[in-house]
């Protein structure tokens, strides 16, 4: 997931960078899956004209991306990283 966000705000505007991350973090960060698809469709509607084929990529591969919700919440930090450094607990 964190991959996928820092391609995406690459892709966009300046201006529209904040605004774009802050819908972005509706997705991953939602407590469940429904609230994250919730928030994809609002991303679609918020971004889709401006941005069709970012928007395309997150519809498309939403289930790769959203797969981290079928662990235990604790894991979800690590799951949403493929940075191996950023899977080790922090003690």
């Amino acid at each position: 997931v964190v991959h996928r966000v820092r391609s995406s705000l690459a892709q966009v505007r300046a201006r529209d960078r904040a605004l774009l991350a802050q819908d972005l973090k509706g997705i991953y960060g939602a407590r469940s899956r429904v609230e994250a698809l919730e928030a994809l469709e609002r991303f679609k509607e918020a971004w889709g004209a401006r941005y069709p084929s970012l928007v395309a990529a997150w519809w498309e591969n939403s289930g790769a991306l959203l797969r981290f919700y079928d662990y235990p919440q604790v894991l979800w930090p690590y799951l949403r990283s493929t940075n191996l450094m950023e899977r080790f607990p922090r003690l």
